[in-house]
């Protein structure tokens, strides 16, 4: 069973295309292929299962073995079917399968480089800024992301949280009325049943003071199939809520990823994206530029673009701060201010979330400064309050 195609082409990085093995899904059906469901049980989750689907580009068997061994591999068949299509080492198979480079130790990469372990209260439950909480529903995800921060979560089997858990963050919550929004994470949400999101959400919405939910997920776009009419009524009915869609690259944008989000936004849900720059992969304003102006036609509004984090065992994918904010300038240069999200490092230790911008001040004098433009003009601003005397 084919994917659908990819969207206007804008499939940037494009390698010879990889010969997927036809004979992994020999027999299945088209209502089989878009099951959420099968596509979770048929994922790709060892060497073996690479070897059987990819024709070429794998490394060494022993040290991707131990890659996995530290932090879980899955593939969905859906997204197994755009990497082919890209091709080897393009910017999808670079997310997706083990990389050796994950095995190189750097002192200074942590397990849990934010910090959040020290900001839980109780166990999958984040408390670091006032007025918002994270919980950690599950540590399962449809396709884990080779750069996760949260990889020390996924070394062992897949678990969802207990209802023991679960309850005692609604006690938690309950007792903090200054959570006023809740954003729920993992692992991905969107990986639990209808029933179970369900039954949480209508807990959660039981604590008069929450206000806002908040959903990060990247289900829309390594498994579009999970975006099911019953699940956005499902999600409809605990309004505000929010659903922000972990989006990388111009490749990931399908025509069932943008089914899925179309279905979103008909049920009420508004989407945001968040993005993490990655070298090698998204680190080149014209493939942002693509992607943020492309996600605005697939009714998500860009919200962040996360420096990526130091977790150990992503080093390879991390750029400099100064080439982030060099992507920004060139970003604002030349979109609408619809499609620029956000620049973000989220400092090491639970220093928290820091938004990062260019400089257009040239200089301060009395009573104004000197700008920059962002079409490189200098402009002299006087302030109102300078011009009057005040």
């Amino acid at each position: 069973m084919q994917s659908d195609h990819t969207c206007d082409g804008d499939v940037l990085n494009q390698k010879e295309a990889i010969i997927l093995n036809p004979d992994k899904w020999p027999s299945v059906t088209s209502a089989q292929w878009r099951d959420w469901r099968w596509q979770m049980s048929q994922r790709l989750t060892s060497i073996d299962d690479l070897r059987e689907v990819f024709s070429d580009g794998l490394q060494d068997n022993s040290l991707i073995a131990s890659c996995i061994r530290n932090f879980r591999m899955a593939i969905t068949p859906y997204f197994a079917r755009l990497i082919a299509a890209q091709g080897f080492n393009g910017s999808l198979w670079k997310q997706a399968v083990p990389d050796v480079a994950e095995l190189v130790k750097r002192p200074h990469l942590k397990l849990d480089p934010l910090g959040e372990e020290k900001d839980s209260p109780l166990p999958g439950l984040v408390h670091r800024y006032r007025n918002r909480a994270l919980l950690l529903l599950t540590d399962r995800c449809a396709v884990y992301c080779r750069h996760c921060n949260r990889r020390r979560k996924a070394a062992g089997i897949e678990q969802d949280a207990t209802q023991e858990q679960i309850a005692g963050w609604l006690t938690y919550l309950t007792g903090h009325p200054e959570v006023r929004e809740v954003i729920l994470s993992g692992g991905d949400p969107l990986t639990l049943t209808n029933a179970r999101l369900n039954d949480f959400l209508t807990q959660l919405r039981k604590i008069p003071t929450i206000e806002i939910i908040r959903i990060g997920s990247r289900t829309p776009v390594v498994l579009p199939f999970r975006i099911t009419e019953d699940l956005c009524r499902i999600l409809s009915r605990h309004y505000p809520l929010f659903l922000n869609v972990h989006v990388n690259h111009p490749a990931e944008l399908t025509l069932e990823m943008k089914q899925a989000c179309d279905r979103l936004v008909s049920a009420g849900i508004p989407l945001g994206s968040q993005t993490v720059l990655l070298k090698g992969i998204n680190d080149d304003p014209n493939v942002l530029k693509i992607l943020f102006s492309k996600l605005l036609t697939f009714r998500i509004k860009p919200y962040c673009l996360y420096h990526c984090d130091p977790a150990r065992g992503t080093a390879h994918f991390r750029t400099t701060i100064a080439k982030g904010r060099a992507i920004m300038e060139s970003l604002l240069a030349d979109l609408s201010g619809l499609a620029v999200p956000h620049y973000v490092v989220d400092g090491p230790d639970g220093a928290g979330k820091v938004p990062v911008l260019p400089d257009y001040i040239e200089k301060t004098f009395a009573g104004g400064v000197i700008l920059r433009s962002l079409q490189g003009r200098v402009v002299h601003y006087v302030d109102d309050e300078a011009e009057m005397g005040g």
